[in-house]
């Protein structure tokens, strides 16, 4: 998972904190307005829970002087409760405080220092420090900088306590904050993200829930009629009924994932949506990844392909589309006239070339190509390629096209060739302007096919439907296996669901690459690592060397071999590469990975049972251009319909 170091913190804390504090998760404006506010009773209830971690805090700074762990543990645990019970409101109006405390910080500082990835934030430090010499990333010594951690936390939350005089916190605020932090526990809660160095993250996501719902009972205390009350009591039940699930199982790994997130999560983030459906008109328009029409991230059409977008890509049309997959199976494009993008991404092989890497144009080139991901959901990755140096579709479709090993071309040279064909001529002028005719550019060869890879979006798997409630999509092992990869196996604290890759729910603008551990070839012990230096080939920071991007898993039955260089051949092998410890567990000489080096311990059955549930992430059928609205799962009624 992606937390910052030790050293970050302490940076960070010695400077000022109001940079952390300004961007709000869920809201289109910052906070220019320095004359305080009047305060609403969401606000007070928000600051006293504030006030609460502030004590804790000091609690926990009292008792770390001394030596009494368990003292200290039961204080820590104390903390987490306090934290747990207004992150919903931390992450949405001041992310970068959440990022600093709980992990990650927001991407969006390109002058933060270099860092090892996978470095724990505040809490996860202290957590380790107080629990024992557990080696982590970067290799420095837990109970060092203890004190400096909890001082630094203390200095964040009260700075962001004196700057709430200045925040206006609305129903429709925190209504989008519930929306989210219902999100955050059924993708990074249930996976154990923010809680790897104990047990506790059920519990600590049912008291992330509760603080939802005390938010939920302060404004229904002035509901004006009863239909306001009713739907806000709808939101109280479900949340509960959500938060009860969660305590009932004591056991992390136990916990049946699936039931919760389409019985009980479900329900909540529907009763979200019925209140918000009623303050709709007073929502800013918003760009984001998870539509604000889709009650919940698992819905159909819940998750908009064009939200990487740069802002100069057109909106896609089924005209762009069509050309867009008429030059993807166009030789034209390349250099030598002999290779188009479908000669290495095959739909039949849901767009990959089952090669263990891709055959390339040059022999040099040979020696450092990588394996041929899918394009299905390619759209749905802030940063694409194995290195993540691309920042969008478009960009990359321009760094394939001039790449000597792989088309030998330009978009440039692509467009002055089609330029000849008035076909095509036609074709761009249609999709694009209007008009019978057009000046082919590049931009317009480049826009064209990021809208046709942007539509090969498929969200429809057996999984999807049983996360939607049809409880015989899946079988009884299939849904063990779902339970396995999200607890004991550890793969959904890196491949966050629903998309199964690295980009980070429920706000999904956040994906950093990972260091396991690839080896050159399949071997039980002594493995060679693969010499590919990964992200740090780009950014050129040592600290990530080997690290690569973290992949969809969607579909992943169908795009063997695996790995950026096709190392495993089978998902049996990928499986037993992460159950014995990754790299390092396999003795390969690298001793700092993103992964943790412990065996996961999984049995035969186990193993079976995961195999089985990523193969129930199939699903190459396009997703409809239509989606069902929020109001086709409102019950029938005037009240809400007509609001």
């Amino acid at each position: 998972m992606r937390l910052r170091s030790a050293g970050l913190i302490a940076a960070v804390a010695a400077l000022t904190v109001g940079a952390l504090l300004w961007r709000p998760s869920g809201s289109a404006s910052t906070f220019a307005p320095r004359e305080p506010i009047l305060a609403t009773p969401l606000r007070v209830a928000f600051e006293t829970g504030l006030d609460s971690l502030i004590v804790a805090l000091d609690s926990l700074q009292a008792t770390t002087a001394g030596n009494d762990r368990s003292r200290s543990l039961a204080a820590f645990r104390s903390t987490r409760t306090d934290y747990k019970r207004v992150e919903g409101l931390v992450e949405y109006f001041a992310p970068g405080v959440a990022g600093f405390l709980n992990g990650p910080l927001p991407d969006d500082d390109g002058d933060a220092p270099p860092r090892p990835l996978g470095a724990p934030a505040a809490f996860q430090r202290v957590e380790v420090a107080l629990a024992g010499d557990v080696p982590m990333a970067g290799g420095s010594t837990p109970r060092g900088p203890l004190k400096v951690d909890v001082v630094a936390m203390r200095r964040v939350v009260v700075t962001l306590r004196a700057e709430m005089q200045f925040i206006s916190v609305g129903e429709l605020e925190m209504l989008d904050a519930a929306r989210l932090e219902i999100a955050r526990v059924t993708t990074l809660g249930l996976a154990g993200v923010d809680a790897g160095a104990s047990d506790n993250a059920l519990s600590e996501s049912a008291e992330a829930l509760e603080g939802m719902r005390s938010l939920i009972r302060t404004e229904a205390a002035t509901a004006p009629d009863n239909a306001s009350r009713e739907r806000w009591a709808a939101i109280d039940t479900t949340l509960g009924n959500a938060a009860t699930q969660l305590r009932q199982e004591h056991r992390f790994d136990h916990l049946d994932r699936l039931t919760f997130i389409a019985q009980f999560a479900a329900p909540a983030s529907l009763a979200v949506a019925r209140m918000r459906v009623t303050l709709a008109r007073r929502a800013p328009p918003r760009r984001r990844v998870w539509r604000d029409d889709a009650p919940s991230v698992f819905d159909t059409g819940a998750l908009d392909a064009s939200a990487y977008a740069p802002e100069y890509a057109p909106s896609a049309n089924p005209a762009l589309i069509a050309l867009g997959r008429r030059l993807f199976f166009d030789p034209r494009l390349s250099g030598p006239k002999t290779r188009s993008c479908v000669s290495c991404h095959d739909p039949a092989k849901a767009f990959t070339d089952g090669q263990a890497r891709a055959h390339t144009l040059t022999a040099s080139g040979q020696a450092t190509a990588r394996n041929t991901p899918t394009l299905w959901n390619s759209a749905f990755q802030p940063l694409l390629f194995a290195d993540e140096r691309a920042g969008s579709l478009e960009e990359q479709v321009a760094l394939v096209l001039a790449s000597q090993a792989e088309m030998q071309s330009s978009a440039q040279l692509a467009a002055s060739r089609l330029r000849e064909d008035a076909s095509y001529r036609a074709e761009f002028a249609r999709a694009l302007w209007g008009r019978p005719d057009s000046v082919v550019t590049e931009l317009s060869v480049r826009v064209a096919l990021a809208a046709y890879v942007r539509s090969l979006a498929a969200f429809n798997s057996r999984f999807d439907r049983a996360a939607r409630g049809d409880t015989t999509a899946l079988s009884p092992r299939e849904r063990a296996g779902f339970t396995l990869f999200m607890g004991k196996a550890r793969c959904g604290s890196c491949h966050f669901a629903p998309l199964f890759n690295g980009t980070m729910p429920p706000t999904f603008t956040t994906s950093e690459p990972e260091i396991i551990g690839v080896r050159q070839r399949v071997m039980a012990r002594d493995a060679i690592l693969d010499s590919d230096p990964g992200r740090a080939g780009v950014d050129h920071i040592e600290l990530h060397r080997f690290a690569f991007k973290v992949p969809t898993l969607r579909n992943i039955a169908l795009t063997a071999p695996y790995m950026h260089n096709g190392a495993f051949t089978t998902l049996e092998q990928v499986v037993d590469f992460y159950n014995r410890g990754g790299g390092v567990g396999l003795r390969a000489p690298r001793p700092v990975l993103t992964l943790s080096a412990q065996p996961l311990h999984l049995t035969d059955q186990e193993r079976r049972a995961l195999v089985a549930f990523l193969r129930a992430l199939t699903d190459t059928v396009v997703a409809p251009p239509t989606r069902p609205s929020v109001a086709s799962r409102l019950p029938r009624d005037r009240s809400v319909a007509e609001t």
